[in-house]
């Protein structure tokens, strides 16, 4: 996992738990962000993570994994409710790459408005 001053990570045999105090919000008036993130290693390896939102946010969201490397995006769930805030994603939806990537919450079904994204986790071989 690539190092990052503005994140608390704890790891464990099976877990990573990432917590960023300061996440990227990709618009002001989305309200969306990503506060913590939790890689849990397994067949599959399963995404858990928390994001907050406000009254003025979108009902709905998409929930996607983005390649750092070739900025290709993989629909991880089309239809996330934000008033939910928690989720988990398997890495089934991914290709067996292993590669480095961020959890992005974008405008519903459109990956190229992004509300929110994660710091960087890598897939393993194992995780598939």
């Amino acid at each position: 996992m690539a190092e990052n001053p503005h994140q608390t990570t704890f790891s464990g045999p099976h877990t990573t738990v990432t917590r960023a105090p300061t996440p990227h919000i990709g618009r002001r008036n989305d309200g969306i962000a990503i506060f913590e993130l939790r890689v849990v290693r397994g067949h599959p390896t399963v995404i858990k993570y928390k994001w907050s939102s406000h009254r003025r946010s979108p009902q709905k969201f998409t929930a996607w994994f983005r390649n750092v490397k070739t900025q290709e995006h993989y629909k991880a769930q089309q239809t996330v409710w934000t008033s939910d805030g928690h989720g988990q994603l398997k890495v089934t939806s991914l290709p067996r790459i292993i590669e480095e990537y961020q959890l992005v919450l974008t405008q519903y079904n459109n990956y190229s408005n992004d509300y929110a994204h994660s710091s960087n986790f890598w897939i393993r071989p194992g995780d598939f």
